[in-house]
Order: C-alpha cells, then structure tokens, then sequence
C-alpha cells in the first residue's frame, strides 16, 4: 500500500480540539464517546490520536497550535505519552480513573458518560 501521508485527513479541525485513548477497557469506551458527544455537541473537534502515534508531522504542528484536550481512561496515561513523546507541552488533561471510576469495573453507561462529559465540557 502506498504511503497516504500527503493526502489530507478527513478529521475536523478548529481552535478547540478533543483527542482520546480509545483503549480495549470500560474506560476506553467511555472517553471515546465523550469525545464524540464534545465533538457532536460543537463543543470540540474530535481528532485522531492514532495520527501523533504514527509521527504524522503535519497534523503534529497544526494540532500543536491548537487548544488541545486529552481524555485517558486509566493511569497507563496512553495518551499523554503519546502527545509528550511528539513534543508537546501545552494541552488540557482528563484521566478518567482520577473521577473515580476503575478500569475493568465501570459500566459503560449513559450516566456514567454524562458526568466524565459534565467533567470534560468545562476544560479550557
């Protein structure tokens, strides 16, 4: 397969911006569905984590100048790795395990999404 690395990325971009660790666990579903009600409620772009893990320089710098949000599930802090091994040093940090949920004992629940999304809406 040809390397795509030119072709643009279909994830949306503006000022404020949601990246989460959408992990295998309880906890993993969780952030991925705040992140996409922060995204669907016009509150953040949700954008690709997976693209700072592959080294993705040009999305790295516009995603650098942005206000960016990380949501992590548990202390393995994925995310945050992710972004601090790609040089970044201002963003916006929401581990889910420190509102007290527990990776692999959480229902991933319509109540349990809207307090991490009561939590994570108020981040700026």
């Amino acid at each position: 397969m040809e390397n795509q690395e030119n072709e643009s990325c279909l994830c949306g971009v503006s000022e404020y911006i949601v990246l989460a660790c959408s992990g295998a666990c309880d906890l993993g579903q969780i952030t991925d569905s705040v992140a996409r009600k922060l995204r669907d409620n016009g509150v953040r772009k949700m954008n690709c984590l997976a693209v700072i893990g592959a080294g993705i320089e040009k999305s790295i710098e516009d995603f650098k100048k942005k206000n960016v949000l990380v949501l992590d599930g548990c202390p393995i802090d994925c995310g945050k790795r992710i972004l601090d091994n790609a040089g970044f040093s201002d963003y916006k940090y929401l581990r889910i395990t420190d509102l007290g949920f527990k990776k692999g004992q959480t229902l991933v629940t319509e109540e349990v999404i809207k307090k991490v999304y009561d939590t994570a809406e108020l981040i700026y």
